[in-house]
This record gives C-alpha cells, structure tokens and sequence, in this order.
C-alpha cells in the first residue's frame, strides 16, 4: 500500500507539474543527482529497539531539489537518487521499494505545496523561504507517521509510544536537514565557489546526529535491558522465559541470530534458537561449533569479527553462562556471513562495548539457568515424593513444632476417612488421639514426653473411629527433627494393625464362642442326665419323653455346630473353584424349597412377608445345602432386625437367573463391613456388647454353599435403614448354555 501510494504520489506532482528534466541546465541536474546520491550513501547508522536506522543528508538534498528543480524533476530525482544508493548498497528489493514508496507518499504533498505557494523563480525569497517551512514541515510529519507505523506493526505496539519516542529525534533531523539544505540553495544561487563551506553545518550537523543517535541508543539498550530484566524475573520456568528474553537481547545487541546452548556434555549441544524463523529447540549447527572453539576455555565473552570470525559468521559474540562455579552453557550472537559484499558496512558491528555489555548479561542468564535447573530438580523430587506418598499403602504425615498437621497422604484419608484438605492445619490430637490397648489414653505429648536429641524415636498404638464410626488400630512411629532441643518437626508412619487386632480377637472370640455354644445344650443335657439318673424310674412317661426331646434337640444343636465347624474346615483347605465334596445336585423348584424354608417362621404369628411367584423356578442345586442357605439368610434377618420391623423374603426371575432375596429393615451394615461380613468368624457386633449368638461360619458356609451350586451370594445395604441379601442361581432351563448367554455371577 506504501508503494502505492508513493507511485500516485509521484505521478501526481509529475502530472502536475512535469517540467523539463534537463531544463537546459543537464549539469546542474546531474550535480543535485550525484549529491542525493552520495547524501544517502554516507548516512550515520542508529541502533533503535535491535534495527538498524539512518541518519542522512538526503532531507537535506531533498530541499535542494525542491528549491532549485520544478516539481516534476524534484521528485525525480529525489526518488532516482534514493533508489540509485539503495542499489549501491544492495539492499533487499522490498525494503528499496518500501522506502521509494515511503519517501514519494511523503515528498509528493511537500513538493505540491511548496510550488503552489513560494514566489515563482525566487526560491529565496520570504514567501519561498516560509512555503519551504510549511513543505518541510508536512514531509517531517508524513514520514514520520509513516515510519512510526511500521515500527508499531512489526513491534506489536501503539503508533502513539513510538511517534513519541521519535519525535525527538526526527525533529532535529529534519530542522538540521533544512537549514544546510537551505545553506546550500543560498549558496548555489548567490556564490556557487564558496559552496564548500556547506560542509562546515554539516560537520556540525553529523556531530549532532551522532549525539542524539548515541543518545537514542543507551534510552533503547536501558530500555531492552529492562524488559530483559523484567522477564528473567517473571519466572523460573525457562519454558516460559526463552521465547521472550533471547528475542529481545537479538535486538538488544542488533544480531540477527542467537543461541543459548545449554551444558549437556554431548558432542553437539541442544539449545534455544532464534533466527529469521522465529523461536525454536534445537541442536547446534556447524557455524555454532566453530564460534564455541572461539570462546575456548574462555571464562569471559570474546568477540569475532572480520578475519577472526569464525567459519561460517560475519561476526560473533560468545559467552560462557557461568553461575556458583557452575558451568551452565554458552550464549551466542552473531551476524552470518553475506554472499554478496555491500559497499556499506552493512548490518551492525560488534563492539567492545557490546562485549562489555553481554558479560553482566551472560551472568543474568547463567543465575536464571541455575536457579531455573535447581527449581526443575525440586519439582521432580517434589513429584517423586508426592508418588511415593500417593502409592504408600501406610499413613505418613508432617507434624510441625507446634503438633499440626503439614502433611496427611492418601493412605491416612483411607485410613481415617478425613480428607487432608480438612486435617492439614489442625492438631495431632484431633485425629490421632484415644486409648491404647491398656486402655490409657494416649496423646501426641504423652508419646513423645521422653524422646530428645539423642533419642528422636517413639511409638504408641492407638485407638481411633473413622468419620464413618470404624473402630480403627493404628501404631504410630514418630521421628523427630530437633534445632537445639526443641523439636521442629514430626514424621509420623501410620500402620494399620486392625487386621491384626481383629484376628487376635477372633481367635479369642472363637474359643469363648464355641464354648459358649457348646455349653449352651450340654448344660441342660448334663442336667436332664442326672436327673434321670437319680428319679428316672419315678418319672411319668410323658415327663421322661419331654426330657428325652430336650435332649435330642440340644444333641441336634451340638450336630450342626460341629457339622459348621467341620464344613468350614473343608472348604477352607480346598482349592479356590474346586467341587466341594458331598454335594447331591438335584433339579428342584426354588419356590417351593422357599416356602419349606419359610415354614418354620410361618408357624406362628409372625413378621416374615413372602413374596413368590406362581410359576416354578427350577435350578440345580443340593436340597439340604439350598434349604440350609435359605435357613441362614432368614434366621439372620429375623436376629439383626427388630422384633416390630418387617422381613420380606421375595423370589423372582432376572433373565436366566433365579433370585432369592431377604430383606430387613434392621440396624444395617457400615459400608466397610459388606465384604466381610463373608469372612470367617467375622461379626460385626462388637463382641463385648454382643446381642446375638452364633460362630460367625453361617454367611461365610452360605457363600461357598452358593458359588459351589454355580451361584453367588450378594449383599447390599444401608446403615440404619435395613440389608438386603440375595442368593443367585443359574436358571436349569438355561444352565447348559449360561456360558453362551448369561454372565456368570461376579466374584466377591
């Protein structure tokens, strides 16, 4: 759009005012052609934010043309003699059109508004004088609007910031420009052999721009140091930081290319790149290798230009990134070799200065690197940690010196039932206090009152509740950290030994349980006995027959317990999924061995609904072992329920399976305890405050019982509201292809 615009601006002034491009006067135009193109070949090089701009006497020039050409040759020469130096200097052919483009939208306004208002042949007079103000005025103006917006668009930043940070600059350029231009006019009208002493402003003028071209470079590398600074600060992920800090120190130092190439002890390094294609990893190149046989064993940044760049770059800047003693990498900037030479110096130079300036900088970086290394090592410590913890099947926490929790991994929440979220922050003896199994109680202080410097150890075992009313055993080993003869902190490993209590207790439980069975008829028995023994001949019939019939139904009771005790035997030392010997499989129909099981709960009033269908339900199964599993489900339902409460025992179809259930309305089972309640022995009374009788062996027969008939036992409940048990069979219709069609029932 620029080169458009300066094409119509160029054909406008030409149109306008086309003029004679000799005019009769072939040397002089040949002269002010020479001079505009001398004008932009010796401009004064300005590093601005990382580019590279001009200062020039071509404004100068183009005043001269203005005032001495009429406008159509002015602008033609202006623009021939800008685009005869582009050539020289052999600069990109977009970059020479964008500027032709730039230059004619801008002079095109200025030339037309000069010859329509300055006195017609007198270029010094006042009114041309003052119509070369307004002229000059407008070309400052337009060009650096144009300028300023390029800069904002490749910089991402506001027009506004960079018209203000350039007006300065610009200004004293185009009012130094004018006046020697001026200088020049006057002396080419009034005493053209005096007209060397022009260079006497412009010696000043040069002495001005690189001043202000000084002046502007510091503001700009103050300023990228800054941005530099600011973004080495923001973060330690250098993820986060390359992309944006190695771009702006290219800029900083005026390279068009450089690398960070980190310590990594391989034959050919890997780092951060930033050339032409932007940002990117990757490994170091040929030409890389050779600037890092410059630097050597260099502790500090050594420079490479001319002849002594190394192969492959115009010139180089390497420094080694050093922190602590620790060697962490090399940074680069450099220039690549050009295949075609310029007659200028082309892009910028290094310079001592610049050397000076990238060691602080390199000692930045290196910090960065080391402290960006060490925070990458903490972080994969950190997640090890955190892994160990997670997977840790024992309880591990922090204590701090005051007994709070720091610390609380997942296998206390599993073990508690407390999320860390709500125990970190609180006191040792919020969770972890209660009674050891002396029954004393035990707190954070009592456990550590005798431990100190020298002995940093100690351990309780303690009993708590889960928040969900489970009794928990947990032993608690304590290590400790001191300063002085204060302890700072506190790790505690937490095993859970309930498990171990609760066999421990089982195996009490079981004998006096047993026992208590086992007393239970044989007293009687052993009464009945002696009373026979001592008045059977004086005894009636019917008093010796009732006597009799108690004791064969205690000697039955004393039978099954034996027989529980003996099957429970046999099939704990069977093979998991062998036949279970004994059983007599038989087809039957589960709805009338339901209502045969049921009887003995039907015979008087009672609180047992029955909810079966009309239809058969033929399975295969042992009759005695199917009435003794259904006989287990019921009497446990009618124990653990209230005398008032409802039991219902249902039996339905579900696809090609038959189901029998038993559901109560009882005290329920906490949700940890619904596997195993299967277990052996196990009971979920607490057996010092036990209400109901029983081994313990009933669900734990009933299951095998069920999975060695080709069925499953399942459980569901909830606390307070009543338990569910149903027993599951293979429908005999469809046993012989149940694998084909039906699930088999899913394993506890």
């Amino acid at each position: 759009m620029v080169v458009v615009a300066g094409s119509a601006a160029t054909g406008a002034v030409v149109a306008v005012e086309p003029g004679r491009l000799g005019g009769g006067e072939p040397g002089k135009v040949a002269v002010l052609l020479a001079l505009t193109t001398v004008s932009e070949l010796g401009g004064l090089r300005l590093r601005h934010r990382g580019a590279l701009e001009s200062l020039s006497l071509y404004e100068s020039m183009l005043v001269a043309n203005t005032a001495l050409l009429p406008a159509g040759p002015a602008m033609l020469v202006s623009l021939a003699g800008l685009l005869l130096a582009q050539a020289l200097l052999r600069r990109a052919p977009v970059k020479v059109l964008f500027n032709a483009g730039m230059y004619g939208a801008a002079l095109g306004p200025a030339v037309l508004l000069y010859h329509a208002t300055a006195a017609a042949g007198a270029p010094l007079a006042p009114r041309s004088v003052v119509a070369m103000a307004f002229a000059v005025a407008v070309f400052a103006l337009l060009n650096l609007l144009l300028i300023s917006q390029l800069i904002a668009t490749v910089e991402e930043r506001s027009a506004g910031e960079v018209v203000s940070e350039s007006s300065k600059t610009s200004t004293l350029t185009f009012l130094g420009n004018a006046s020697v231009g001026l200088i020049g006019v006057t002396l080419w009208l009034r005493a053209p052999v005096v007209l060397p002493a022009v260079l006497l402003p412009v010696a000043t003028l040069y002495l001005a721009y690189r001043s202000a071209a000084r002046e502007t470079e510091e503001r700009d590398r103050f300023q990228n140091l800054y941005e530099i600074g600011q973004s080495l600060a923001s973060s330690l992920d250098l993820d986060d930081v390359l992309p944006v800090v190695l771009p702006r120190i290219a800029r900083l130092f005026g390279a068009a290319e450089a690398r960070l190439l980190f310590a990594s002890g391989v034959s050919r390094p890997f780092g951060a790149i930033q050339d032409a294609e932007g940002f990117r990893y990757g490994p170091a190149s040929d030409a890389d290798l050779e600037a890092l046989r410059l630097l050597g064993d260099s502790m500090h940044p050594v420079l490479g230009i001319r002849d002594d760049a190394p192969a492959g770059w115009r010139e180089v800047l390497a420094a080694p990134l050093v922190a602590q003693g620790r060697h962490h990498g090399v940074i680069l900037l450099g220039n690549r070799e050009e295949r075609r030479p310029r007659l200028s110096r082309g892009s910028t130079r290094f310079t001592s200065r610049d050397r000076q300036l990238l060691s602080p900088l390199a000692s930045g970086l290196a910090v960065s690197i080391s402290n960006a290394t060490r925070l990458a090592q903490i972080k994969e410590e950190k997640s090890k940690l955190e892994q160990i913890l997670g997977h840790s099947s024992d309880g591990i926490l922090l204590l701090d010196g005051k007994g709070r929790v720091r610390l609380w991994n997942q296998a206390m929440e599993r073990i508690t039932g407390v999320p860390a979220e709500e125990a970190v922050g609180l006191a040792y003896n919020e969770w972890l206090a209660g009674p050891d199994p002396g029954g004393n109680q035990v707190t954070l202080e009592s456990v550590l009152a005798e431990t100190g410097p020298d002995s940093p150890r100690a351990s309780a075992e303690v009993r708590i509740h889960t928040s969900e009313g489970l009794e928990r055993w947990l032993r608690c080993n304590h290590s400790l950290l001191f300063d002085g003869d204060a302890w700072t902190t506190d790790v505690v490993i937490v095993h859970d030994v309930t498990a171990i209590r609760q066999t421990e207790r089982l195996k009490a439980d079981f004998v006096a349980t047993v026992s208590h069975e086992l007393r239970t008829p044989i007293t009687p028995i052993k009464g009945y006995v002696e009373l026979l023994r001592i008045k059977g001949d004086k005894l009636a019939p019917e008093k010796r027959q009732e006597i009799l019939r108690v004791m064969a139904e205690r000697a039955e009771h004393m039978a099954r317990l034996i027989e529980d005790l003996l099957l429970a035997s046999r099939i704990s030392s069977g093979r998991p999924g062998s036949t279970m010997p004994g059983l007599q499989m038989e087809r039957l129909d589960l709805v009338r061995a339901a209502r045969t099981a049921a009887a003995d709960w039907l015979r008087e009033p009672t609180r047992l609904t029955l909810e079966l269908p009309d239809e058969p339900l033929e399975v295969d199964a042992d009759p005695m072992r199917l009435g003794q599993v259904l006989a287990n489900l019921l009497s446990n339902a009618h124990k653990y329920s209230p005398a008032d409460e409802l039991v219902v025992f249902r039996v339905e179809q579900d696809g090609g399976w038959a189901r029998a259930s038993v559901i109560d309305h009882g005290r329920g089972i906490p949700r940890e305890e619904l596997e195993r309640i299967f277990d052996k022995f196990h009971r979920v009374d607490d057996p010092m405050t036990m209400t109901t009788g029983g081994t313990g062996l009933g669900l734990y027969i009933a299951r095998e019982l069920a999975r060695a008939m080709g069925g499953e036992i399942e459980a569901s409940s909830v606390l307070h509201q009543g338990s569910t048990f149903t027993l599951r069979l293979p429908l005999a219709a469809a046993a012989e292809t149940a694998a084909d069609h039906w699930p088999a029932p899913a394993s506890a």
